[in-house]
């Protein structure tokens, strides 16, 4: 069984107008098949894309440029490799992404990363119920998972706020001893900590639906974790990092760029997910179910 989010379908890249392209500031992986494929490439074209692979122990890969762009992406925010040779002349990463696929015993969860700024645009167009597309027709979340045999209370389903500033400048402090994916996130979560102190002591949800599908969509993207963490675990990594875009939209005005950078910054990162799921955040009071909640 298939299911994939009900925005899923209208997914489209920006191409040249998009404001953070996934081509650059990103490793690009190079399957062997592609790399084999541009090895053999007769032409100028061949001679780039051989002049830009390079391989190490994990395998093969395009060298960014200076300025930490992909060789071939050109000034006007197209693929050069698209342009001159059609889609089918990606290697694998380029073509799923951000599109995600996750086994999860009869399931196939399919999924879109919120790093792309189309895929957050999509997200947030509305503050209905997240439904997920399936041979069974559009399920609510709660539906999905009693189809998956994933027991919860629908209550735990829902985005509930952090109690109080002290919850939330604790959850700031457990994403400042997240590894930076820039020299840029330090100075913003610092920013965002100072505003927290000035703020009233009442930070409210404004647009329930709004955080309750981001709250939905987080953890619908890490239930192929079941297993390895419990489920409790998994909401707890929801809630913190739904809260974390929620008090930004609180404290510097609501715009899907706060959840796209948070997806930047945690969600692409494997050793980020695993702190905020492990809850090591050293010297830190826990921000999670049952403590500064």
């Amino acid at each position: 069984m298939r299911a994939q989010p009900d925005f899923y379908p209208r997914f489209a890249c920006k191409a040249g107008q998009c404001r953070h392209s996934c081509c650059r500031g990103w490793e690009i992986d190079v399957d062997e098949d592609s790399a084999a494929y541009y090895r053999a490439l007769p032409g100028v074209l061949g001679e780039a894309l051989r002049e830009a692979l390079a391989q190490d122990a994990e395998g093969w890969h395009l060298t960014l440029d200076g300025e930490e762009r992909c060789p071939f992406l050109r000034r006007d925010g197209l693929c050069r490799l698209i342009c001159e040779l059609g889609e089918e002349a990606l290697c694998d990463i380029c073509a799923l992404h951000p599109r995600f696929f996750e086994e999860i015993g009869d399931w196939e969860l399919c999924g879109l990363g919120l790093s792309c700024e189309a895929v957050t645009a999509l997200l947030l167009e509305h503050g209905e119920k997240l439904r997920f597309l399936t041979e069974d027709g559009a399920l609510t979340f709660p539906e999905l998972l009693s189809s998956m045999g994933i027991a919860v209370e629908a209550e735990r389903l829902r985005f509930v706020p952090l109690k109080d500033k002290a919850a939330y400048a604790a959850l700031l402090d457990a994403m400042a001893q997240t590894e930076a994916i820039d020299e840029d996130w330090p100075g913003e979560v610092s920013a965002l900590r100072k505003k927290l102190e000035t703020a009233g002591a009442e930070i409210e949800v404004c647009d329930r639906g709004r955080y309750d599908r981001i709250y939905t969509y987080i953890l619908y993207r890490q239930l192929d974790r079941l297993g390895e963490y419990r489920l409790e675990e998994l909401l707890d990594y929801a809630r913190a990092s739904t809260a974390f875009v929620f008090l930004q939209d609180a404290l510097e005005g609501v715009t899907p760029e706060h959840l796209r950078r948070w997806s930047e910054q945690i969600e692409y990162s494997t050793e980020n997910v695993a702190l905020l799921l492990s809850k090591k955040v050293e010297g830190q009071p826990c921000f999670f179910l049952g403590h500064a909640l």
